[in-house]
């Protein structure tokens, strides 16, 4: 999603964990397409998730199955 913010756009991706098979996969929510990952568990998914974020400077946060920044 895209926000202006004193004339400096500001990029956030957040993330849904969903269950494909046995696997876990991010489905990248502004993009629409997964993450080319796979996880064995729901909890090395989210901990994926969320340093993906910390990487791009974002602030990640975990609600529900959703990734989200603040």
């Amino acid at each position: 999603m895209l926000l202006e913010e004193n004339n400096i756009a500001l990029l956030y991706m957040p993330f849904q964990i969903k269950k494909v098979g046995k696997k876990y996969k991010l489905w990248n929510i502004k993009k629409k397409v997964y993450v080319k990952k796979e996880f064995n568990s729901k909890e090395t998914a989210v901990s994926a998730g969320k340093n993906y974020m910390k990487y791009r400077n974002e602030k990640p946060y975990l609600k529900g199955n959703k990734i989200l920044s603040k």
